[in-house]
Order: C-alpha cells, then sequence, then structure tokens
C-alpha cells in the first residue's frame, strides 16, 4: 500500500507542476501589451517610457522560460506578487479569503451526502413504490436546476418572504445554510443516482439474497451488508464533486456576497488582475488534485482491491 500512495502522490505532483505551467502560459498568453495594461491599472499618464519601466519590472522582455523559472520561485517561497488593482500581497488577500470557500465547500459537500444518501436509501428501501419514483424525480428535477437560479430562489423564499435566513455577507452558521444548499444540492442529485444505482447492483447479488432468506429485513441487509460494498464507489464520485464545488464557488459567493477565493477570481477577471487570476487558477487545480489524491488514498485504504501489488 505505501508503494502505490507513494505513486499516487508522485503522479500528484507532476500533475501540479502541469498545472502550474498551464496557470502561467495562460496569463502569459493575454491578448494586448501587458506591460501598457499594467501601467494603465497603476493609473496616471502612461507613456512609452513608463511602459519600457514596467517591462523591465516585470521581466516581460525575457524568454518565458526564464520568467516561468523566476515565477515558480516565488511562488515555492510563498510569494504571489502584489494586485495590480489594490496594490496588497496576493498571498495575504488569498489567506484572508479561504476561509469562506473552505466554509462553502465543506458545508455543500454535508448538503450533497445528505441529499444523495437519502434520495439513494429511500428509493432502494421502497423499490418500485411511489417513494422509489418520487426520488428518482426529485434527483433528475435538482441536477436541472442551475445553480444561480437555485440560489435566487432560496434568498426569495428565505430572505425576502420569510425573513428566516440571513442572505448576505459571512456573517456566522445561519448565513453558511442556504449558500450550502445552493452549492450541494445538484452534487447532491448527481451524487445519488450513483449511490442507487450501486445499492441496486448490490441488493442484486447471492449474498444479499441468502441473507433475505435467513429472514433479515431489508433495511438491515441495506445498512449493515450494502452500505459498505458502495463507500468505494460513492466516496470517488463525491471527491469529484468536492472537487469541483471550487469552482463553482464563482458562481455561488459573489451570489451572497461572500468575500472568498471565487469573488476574489471573479473580481480580478473584471478589473484584468493578473496576477491574482494566475494564483487563484493554480489555488482550483491545486486544490482539485489534492482533494482527489486523498480520496484514492482513503478508497485505497477501505477497500483491499485497490490495494493489489498490480495496481498503481
Amino acid at each position: 500500500m505505501l508503494r502505490i500512495a507513494i505513486n499516487r502522490g508522485i503522479s500528484a505532483a507532476i500533475l501540479i507542476f502541469i498545472a502550474s505551467v498551464f496557470s502561467f502560459i495562460l496569463i502569459a498568453a493575454f491578448p494586448g501589451n501587458v506591460a501598457a495594461l499594467i501601467a494603465e491599472l497603476r493609473g496616471g499618464f502612461v507613456s512609452q517610457e513608463i511602459v519600457n519601466q514596467v517591462a523591465t519590472e516585470y521581466r516581460l522582455n525575457d524568454p518565458l522560460v526564464l520568467r516561468y523559472g523566476y515565477w515558480l520561485s516565488d511562488v515555492v517561497q510563498g510569494d504571489l506578487g502584489k494586485s495590480l488593482r489594490t496594490g496588497e500581497e496576493v498571498s495575504g488577500a488569498l489567506a484572508k479569503r479561504i476561509e469562506p470557500t473552505a466554509v462553502l465547500i465543506a458545508g455543500g459537500g454535508a448538503v450533497a451526502l445528505l441529499v444523495s444518501f437519502t434520495l439513494a436509501f429511500c428509493g432502494a428501501m421502497w423499490p418500485g413504490t411511489l417513494i422509489d419514483r418520487f426520488t428518482r424525480r426529485a434527483a433528475l428535477v435538482n441536477i436541472s436546476i442551475p445553480k444561480f437560479f437555485l440560489a435566487a430562489l432560496l434568498i426569495y423564499a428565505f430572505g425576502v418572504v420569510m425573513h428566516v435566513l440571513p442572505t448576505f455577507g459571512f456573517r456566522g452558521p445561519a448565513s453558511w445554510i442556504l449558500p450550502s444548499i445552493a452549492i450541494g444540492v445538484v452534487p447532491g442529485a448527481l451524487l445519488s443516482r450513483v449511490a442507487r444505482v450501486s445499492l441496486e447492483e448490490v441488493m442484486s447479488r447471492p449474498f444479499v439474497i441468502t441473507a433475505m432468506s435467513k429472514g433479515f429485513g431489508r433495511r438491515r441487509i441495506l445498512f449493515r451488508d450494502a452500505l459498505p460494498n458502495i463507500v468505494p464507489i460513492v466516496l470517488t464520485a463525491f471527491g469529484m464533486d468536492l472537487a469541483f464545488m471550487a469552482q463553482s464557488a464563482l458562481i455561488i459567493e459573489p451570489i451572497f456576497a461572500w468575500q472568498g477565493l471565487g469573488t476574489y477570481f471573479v473580481e480580478a477577471a473584471r478589473f484584468r488582475d493578473l496576477p491574482v487570476l494566475q494564483s487563484c487558477l493554480l489555488i482550483f487545480s491545486i486544490l482539485f488534485i489534492v482533494v482527489n489524491l486523498a480520496v484514492d488514498l482513503i478508497v485505497m485504504a477501505i477497500n483491499p482491491l485497490q490495494r493489489r501489488p498490480g495496481r498503481v
């Protein structure tokens, strides 16, 4: 298992390196004169002399490979540069904005698990009944709802009409509920289909038939025998959903006025703040890779089949 874990870690490190290359190239290939853009964002009169000074300061005239090497060296040391719009250190700004995004992803993950297991187990408990058909249709409806539309409905229902939950700002646990629901319902509906299909496959296996012939109830078989068999599959799908929630933060955070990484990225894109865009792209890529690596290691720890010598 240790050898497989080391191999997975090396693969993740290579992917992070590749992600850093793409994060750098996407910004380096920004259309137009980047030096003139930076000079304009600093304000004041922009002359050719100032543009040349900016190009020298940011090493824009150096070969692309050298510029990447300088940038990667700074990133490894924790220096992500300064925001062109505010002048503050990007690393410090990211540190202040990580908490709202982390809370949003964690809350969305909890909602996704709750929705998925509720729909999947209700359908599996009473297959072919009205409850089963309702859970299938509920999952389909939830999958079809855009996240921004669901967020708007939640704000209108719980904030405007009923006035029971805050809809603006990151102001404690009560303000976490609606954003978590908005970001977690759709992944939960998708995950419920994975769990439901897996439960159907497990419930048709010979050991389940044997357990039923011995008089064990369906509920006991579902929770004691079927659940452990679907955990690796569901956990793998959940890891993908959790990583994609980081991208969904770009939509949900501005709607609820959360000052997280998603809002920071949107503001940077609006004002063409290149160092912030570059840093956010790298952070989101690393988050995606690390989450999937963690899920792989967890699945490998709980599933003996993943620890077979032939797997890498």
